[in-house]
Order: C-alpha cells, then sequence, then structure tokens
C-alpha cells in the first residue's frame, strides 16, 4: 500500500560453481574487499537500493551467498547488505562473531500496482511455502488476491482501508488453507517485534509475517532477523539488532529493497510505528489498528482471522 496512490534460510544456498572456484567464498568465512567505494546492497543485484559503501581491504562477514553465486549477504562495519562476489576475495579466516542471523530464502515479487504491496507480500510468502518462483511477480495472482481482499475488508471502503489487516490476514487464511492466519496488534514495538523475530526464527515455524511500517503506509514482509542470542529459543531474552525486510515496491522513492537488513534502532523508531487514520487509507479513528503496532502473522489457531485480532500476543500464546 502506497498513500495516495528444510529450511529456507539463504546462508544455506550455496554459491554456484564457477564463482565459488574463482573466489573461494564461504558463508561463515571471512573476506576481504578488493577495489575502493564498493556498494552494499539491499539486495542482490545492480538495481538494489545503495545501503553503504565499503572501502578496499575491508574485512566484510559472509552471511550466505545468491542462488547465482554472483553477490554475497556480507556483514560489514559499513552495516550489513550484498556486495558483488566479483569485488571479494576470501581470506580463508572463520568469522568471529557469534550472532545469530537467519534470513529466509523468500522469492522476491514485485507488486504490480501502486496500491498491490500486501497481494505482492502474499505471493512471496505463498511461494516460500511452496518452493516456487513468483517470476518477479504474478499479476493474475495479486488481482485475485486484491479483489479478494477488498471483498472481505471489515466492513471498510477501499477509501477507508485499502486494504485492512483484516482483509490481509483473511486472504492468507484463503490462499494458505492448511494454516491459520490472523491480524496481530501491539501495544508496545518492541514486544511485537520479539514476536515477529521468534516466528521467523524458531525452528518449528521459520514463518515470514507482514508488517505495517510507517504509521500504516506500507505492507512489508518480513523474512529474517540478526540477534544476539536465537530469539526462537529464548524470545524474551535475544537482543534483537534488526530485521530482513522484503518491499515489494521498487517503483517508489522510498523502496527498501528486496532483502533489506534495517537496524533495530530504525526499526522500532520508524519503521514499525503505530498505525494513524491521517495516513491515507488507513482507517478511521477508533477503529483495532489505530495507535498500534500491526502484523499479520500465523496464528496458533487453524481457523480464520478473528474480527478482533490478536491483542498483546507473544510466543507464550502459541503453547
Amino acid at each position: 500500500m502506497r498513500a495516495s496512490a528444510a529450511v529456507g534460510v539463504s546462508a544455506l544456498i550455496a554459491p554456484a560453481a564457477g564463482v565459488r572456484a574463482q573466489t573461494a567464498l564461504s558463508a561463515g568465512m571471512q573476506a576481504s574487499v578488493t577495489s575502493d567505494g564498493v556498494n552494499l546492497r539491499g539486495g542482490p543485484g545492480a538495481d538494489q537500493p545503495v545501503v553503504g559503501t565499503l572501502a578496499v581491504g575491508s574485512t566484510v562477514d559472509l552471511l550466505g551467498g545468491s542462488a547465482s553465486g554472483a553477490w554475497w549477504r556480507a556483514a560489514t562495519d559499513a552495516g550489513v547488505g550484498y556486495v558483488n562476489a566479483a569485488l571479494l576475495q576470501a581470506t580463508g579466516e572463520p568469522v568471529t562473531s557469534s550472532v545469530f542471523d537467519v534470513d529466509l530464502a523468500v522469492p522476491y515479487a514485485q507488486q504490480l500496482t501502486d496500491i498491490w504491496c500486501d497481494p505482492a507480500d502474499l505471493e512471496m510468502w505463498l511461494s516460500y511455502r511452496q518452493s516456487r518462483s513468483t517470476d518477479g511477480g504474478t499479476r493474475a495472482l495479486q488481482s485475485a488476491i486484491w479483489d479478494w481482499e477488498t471483498s472481505h475488508n471489515a466492513g471498510f471502503s477501499v477509501d477507508q482501508w485499502d486494504c485492512s489487516p483484516y482483509a490481509v490476514a483473511s486472504a492468507a487464511s484463503h490462499w494458505m488453507s492448511d494454516t491459520g492466519f490472523d491480524h496481530f496488534t501491539h501495544d508496545d514495538a518492541l514486544s511485537g517485534s520479539r514476536l515477529l523475530a521468534w516466528l521467523v526464527a524458531n525452528r518449528n515455524y521459520r514463518e515470514p509475517s507482514i508488517a505495517l511500517i510507517w504509521r500504516g503506509l506500507h505492507y512489508v514482509l518480513v523474512r529474517g532477523v540478526r540477534a544476539v542470542g536465537d530469539p526462537g529459543q529464548d524470545p524474551t531474552g535475544a537482543q534483537l539488532l534488526g530485521f530482513y525486510v522484503a518491499d515489494p515496491d521498487p517503483g517508489a522513492s522510498f523502496w527498501l529493497g528486496q532483502d533489506r537488513f534495517i537496524p533495530i534502532d530504525r526499526w522500532l523508531n520508524e519503521m514499525f510505528s503505530p498505525v494513524s487514520y491521517l495516513t491515507p487509507h488507513t482507517g478511521v479513528a477508533g477503529d483495532t489498528w489505530q495507535n498500534r503496532m500491526v502484523s499479520i502473522q500465523r496464528s496458533w489457531s487453524a481457523a480464520g482471522p478473528t474480527q478482533a485480532g490478536q491483542r498483546n500476543a507473544s510466543a507464550a500464546s502459541y503453547g
């Protein structure tokens, strides 16, 4: 939505054989940067937004390779992002950090109209669960999801909500009918983030979620997490460092990228912010989602979404 308008973990993806033989790059190992001013990007590709730059000789921790092996997700002093493999040289040294890092291998789909961010997020989520390609986005599927959402919009017009979190949860339940989904609201951004982290990190789930960001402006898919400690095993004690998100809107000036790492301070203070009806097409005063952090997540129930949704749920809510 834009105003007015086996474990699927990518760290386990090996680079292509030719790239591996040439560079000897490997997840869990370090590499050095061979050129100056190398761009760190928010996804595996030269079209992805730049999130930092690296100096020649700087060392990076390799977290995982793209499917082609042409790009590597790396932790650096400039942040976490993707580096062109041709500009890296293996050092032969293992990473020294013990940071927990999981980034689900979610196929990317872009939204095919200005307002289909939620259908695109659902296409990515469905494709991840079915281990299939999206080919960048499927118009027939996104259109069908949008039509479902607008006819299951909790009584709101599209001008009021395009579309409501209830509608998104309803579509998730319809297209992924083997599992129940609901809309979740939180009074505290960190508590809500801990649940997002637990779902994506816990080995029994490894489940992405959809988060409503920027006071209701946009839906993005939460696909991974970094933390000190394992949020999947210690949901309240692990120190969250940030989330990986897939932003389906490459046509927007604010595009985050295909696999963008968002540091936790930015996530809590800027992005995972309370929904406001003052944001166009984001509800009406007094509705269920106003002034709360909102996400669409897998539920502990196989039933479809409830009208009220789930308020201030935690990992313990899943039993």
